[in-house]
């Protein structure tokens, strides 16, 4: 890319952009990543010639190729923002809006770590990743709505992942002998949901779409995403098929609608924030008090599962399409004053959520509040329905009773 010209800077610095310099420099260390997704190809070859099957392939050979398709899959999610956003918006071509900034930086630094992975992989039979495969993709960049040319970047790298995951289908139903077909079955299923998310999302989408439709299309688009990133890693290695799917952070609802798994205090990775609202979560990780607040309701939580459960609860809906997030006039309600600060919610169909039953339209958040513990008041863990209004964050102190009980 021409280095930017004078004006091209001052319309970057009047619209809050930043210098995309970092990031062309990463997509041109990550273009190794083709020639790379060649030679898998020729390592699949290899492999179906000599008779082995895609299950019975060695450890260090599946690693390999899983992590090229990691590789792989990021690296097109990030030269599809970059080229979206220079198309959007021609005249700071070479800077890029803050959101996608971050977002493009992520993908592209864990491309770098699964090309290294899968050259140590080659070279070192013994050899497992830092991140567990199946990995889950990076976190999504926490606004809502997500710019529009994000949008266009995940339709366009929907169509390439789905390509190349369809290809490699293709190698292993060939390469499969009769004594596996049982377990071919499995992961045909979890290409045919992926690819089936796909082609939902490329249906609804519209260039240009009204806002409200955008926000339907970018929900798909993601699981849709999340879905080809997972069953990638599982055609490039069949024997993570028996693995469990990764959690998506902060992805509602996880893949096919089945409730993800969430660490508890005290158990590997655990996130203090993970109820929170996504949205709000980085402005309160940034407040001392909040973070003090949010480590003492999980201290004080009698039975951190049930509060986790019906947080599960409402992101199992969400994949389903049965709630959305709570909105006014197109735009996001927020988060509730309590805490764990969760999100409003609108049902968009009857829902139950925990032992609470929502009718269609209405709008619901989770409360989990210590306030009041260490001075004789019960621990509070319920669903809220009800109209919400702008109000103060409250830190819900528990050494102080709740305010209508003052």
């Amino acid at each position: 890319m021409e280095p930017p010209t004078v004006w091209t800077r001052l319309r970057a610095a009047l619209s809050g952009e930043q210098n995309a310099e970092t990031l062309y420099a990463y997509q041109r260390a990550g273009g190794a990543v083709h020639e790379l997704l060649d030679a898998a190809e020729r390592r699949r070859f290899d492999l179906a010639a000599s008779g082995t099957s895609p299950f019975g392939m060695p450890a260090q050979v599946g690693t390999e190729l899983a992590c090229i398709w990691n590789a792989f899959a990021l690296q097109t999610l990030g030269d599809r923002m970059l080229s979206a956003d220079e198309t959007a918006d021609p005249a700071t071509a070479g800077f890029v809006p803050p959101v996608t900034f971050n977002q493009v930086q992520a993908y592209y630094q864990d491309v770098q770590r699964w090309l290294a992975h899968a050259t140590r992989a080659a070279h070192d039979p013994h050899f497992q990743p830092d991140s567990p495969l199946p990995a889950p993709l990076p976190d999504w960049s926490p606004v809502e709505p997500c710019p529009r040319p994000h949008l266009d970047a995940m339709i366009a790298a929907l169509g390439a992942m789905r390509l190349h995951a369809g290809s490699v289908m293709n190698a292993l139903e060939k390469a499969t002998p009769e004594a596996d077909r049982g377990q071919l079955a499995g992961v045909r299923g979890l290409f045919a949901e992926a690819v089936s998310r796909a082609e939902y999302a490329e249906r609804m989408y519209t260039p240009g779409a009204s806002q409200a439709l955008h926000e339907q299309v970018e929900e798909h688009a993601k699981r849709a995403v999340e879905a080809l990133y997972h069953a990638g890693q599982v055609l490039s290695y069949p024997a993570l098929h028996t693995r469990q799917a990764p959690r998506q952070r902060p992805s509602p609802g996880g893949v096919g609608g089945r409730a993800v798994h969430v660490a508890l205090p005290g158990e590997p990775g655990f996130d203090p924030w993970v109820m929170t609202d996504p949205v709000a979560a980085p402005t309160l990780r940034a407040d001392p008090r909040a973070r003090e607040v949010i480590t003492e309701m999980w201290a004080l939580d009698p039975d951190p599962r049930q509060s986790v459960a019906l947080w599960q609860d409402i992101q199992a809906a969400m994949a389903r399409g049965d709630v959305t997030y709570g909105r006014n006039g197109g735009r996001l309600i927020g988060h509730y004053f309590c805490t764990p600060w969760a999100a409003i919610y609108e049902a968009a169909r009857p829902v139950m959520i925990g032992d609470t039953p929502i009718t269609r339209g209405k709008r619901f958040t989770i409360e989990c509040a210590a306030e009041g513990v260490r001075v004789g008041y019960p621990f509070k863990r319920e669903v809220v329905v009800g109209d919400f209004k702008p109000s103060r964050l409250d830190y819900c102190d528990p050494d102080a009773p709740p305010p209508h009980d003052d």
